[in-house]
């Protein structure tokens, strides 16, 4: 089947759409709703309607304020058949409203939609939204009209959708994704994927992230595929549901902490009376991949005759649409062991092993990473300094990414933060090295410290006290917290402090050395601040803690004797 899509191909199923194949959505009970995407081009021309009666007009931007739903994908892609471009936005989670608001309102203000489309279950908090943001009228309800539009026609530098990023490192930005940047990522999703026309898809993912949205929906939707989808909180009181799926379905994408709680909540039994064979690919993203954590997957599967060669660690952003680079279709991952002394910006980084997954038992202990594969079709990564100047193979540097697949930048001219837009590509703020033609991430650059000219990543920290001291990895945080004389660290804990502290500060104390300041602080389940695909907002919680605002007790950590 032909890799690569034209950007007009992207939106050809809304004006020539398939009777055969459409999307199911998982009910409360258990039962899947069937829509074939004839249904769905119908109802999302018919709702195009009804936004151009309420106003808006071809390129502008609608907001989408809904949950995992046909309504919603309804709503979605009538913007699209209406020459809309629209923008999801994450729905209320376990956050005070007044946080909630606050957030909603800055996404708005950048996006300055038309209409902000909701359901009546959000009307209320959604006009909350648009008040604070300081935007006109109240939020729309979806609704559909008799007659549908006709889908007008697109170029490939219009905008296709606009979608925020994660905010690990910040407040949320804006990335406007055009037409050709959409088929250029869709299209190397096919291509790691080894996409046939018999391949479909299933996801729980939230559609308001990047690789719930372009990498299972937009995926599957494009390439009109039969695709199983569920609602984030059904996956989690539920991940066997998700794997159930891949009985059936052939692709899915979730962060490496699905595949472990998948492992931890579903028995032995279960996962044996289910036939895993026909599952061909399984992205694995989002964030760092620790071997170990594949390597317990296969383990656990291997009854249900799962293919460690379905595995495929990626990496990618927001920025570059979704998907950076992908490992070659069927292939085992490949694990290295780094030298953490060797792990110096702009310098050579020293391996001690390596080996594909199941070639031998990956150690749990930490100084793992998984590689990442490579691009495709045009898009290039390097590794560079600090200047930008390229760095050799197997050298430690900032991963920049070029080609098609790269946006133009952000919203509004909103702060970059780490990540920056240059005349010479992306310069990501993430911390990586190519080896064996795959890339190897360790990291976002703000989320680390240097010690005596090695930088040291928070996320080896982590690994490292979750081995010593039994810590769930989803309660506890390692941040850089460097002060003005030298470097620091916090440990922030949920759950209070029950004995893991010697363990704790021992472990950080032999990685870290001397000089620099070691601290925990403890607050109840919740303090920890996650981004939507589940990335610890490391700096904000930072600041939070100095300001005051973050429910956390600082403790300075006794020294053992």
């Amino acid at each position: 089947m032909t890799t690569t899509l034209d950007f007009s191909d992207v939106r050809n199923w809304l004006v020539d759409p398939r009777t055969d194949k459409g999307i199911r959505f998982l009910g409360d009970e258990g039962d899947w709703d069937y829509h074939s995407y004839a249904d769905l081009s119908l109802a999302a021309r018919r709702s195009a309607a009804a936004m151009t009666a309420a106003g808006a007009q071809p390129g502008e931007v609608v907001c989408l304020l809904m949950p995992t739903s046909y309504p919603t994908l309804c709503a979605y892609f009538g913007a699209w058949a209406a020459g809309l471009t629209p923008c999801m936005i994450t729905p209320p989670s376990l956050t005070s409203s007044t946080e909630y608001v606050e957030l909603v309102s800055s996404i708005l203000r950048r996006a300055q939609p038309v209409l902000m489309i909701t359901t009546e279950r959000y009307q209320d908090i959604a006009d909350s939204a648009l008040a604070a943001a300081d935007l006109p009228g109240r939020a729309f309800l979806h609704r559909e009209a008799e007659e549908p539009v006709e889908v007008p026609k697109a170029g490939p530098d219009d905008l296709a959708i606009l979608q925020f990023t994660s905010g690990s490192t910040g407040v949320p930005r804006g990335v406007p994704v055009t037409w050709q940047n959409l088929a250029v990522n869709v299209s190397c999703t096919r291509a790691w994927s080894d996409w046939s026309e018999d391949d479909s898809v299933a996801s729980w993912l939230p559609l308001y992230h990047d690789m719930g949205l372009v990498g299972t929906l937009l995926a599957a939707v494009c390439n009109q595929a039969d695709l199983w989808l569920m609602q984030p909180a059904q996956f989690l009181r539920d991940p066997g549901r998700w794997l159930e799926c891949m009985t059936r379905a052939t692709i899915t994408a979730a962060p490496p902490f699905a595949y472990e709680y998948a492992v931890e909540r579903i028995s032995a039994e279960r996962i044996a009376s289910w036939d895993l064979s026909g599952w061909r690919t399984a992205f694995v993203g989002a964030q760092t991949i620790n071997p170990a954590v594949l390597d317990r997957f296969v383990q656990a599967t291997a009854a249900a005759c799962f293919d460690r060669g379905t595995l495929t660690p990626a990496y990618g952003m927001a920025e570059t649409t979704l998907g950076v680079t992908g490992t070659d279709h069927g292939v085992p991952p490949l694990a290295v062991q780094v030298r953490p002394d060797t792990l110096r910006f702009g310098q050579r980084v020293e391996l001690t092993r390596q080996f594909h997954l199941g070639a031998e038992p990956v150690p749990t202990r930490n100084g793992w990473l998984t590689g990442c594969g490579g691009p495709r079709l045009g898009t290039r990564i390097s590794i560079v300094d600090q200047d930008g100047v390229e760095l050799p193979p197997g050298h430690l540097g900032e991963i920049r990414v070029s080609g098609e697949t790269v946006t133009a930048g952000y919203t509004n001219d909103a702060d970059s933060g780490g990540t920056r837009f240059t005349p010479d590509g992306l310069r990501t703020g993430d911390a990586g090295f190519l080896h064996a033609g795959q890339l190897f991430v360790l990291g976002r650059m703000g989320d680390s410290l240097k010690i005596r000219g090695r930088n040291v990543y928070v996320e080896d920290l982590e690994a490292a006290v979750v081995e010593a001291t039994g810590l769930s990895p989803s309660r506890c945080v390692v941040i850089s917290a460097p002060e003005t004389e030298r470097a620091g660290v916090l440990l922030l804990v949920e759950g209070g402090r029950r004995g893991w502290e010697e363990s704790a500060y021992h472990t950080l104390r032999s990685r870290l050395g001397a000089e620099p300041r070691i601290r925990f602080a403890v607050g109840n389940r919740g303090v920890i601040q996650r981004t939507t695909s589940g990335k610890p907002r490391r700096r904000d919680m930072w600041q939070r803690l100095q300001e005051g605002t973050l429910k956390a007790s600082i403790v300075e950590p006794e020294v053992p004797a």
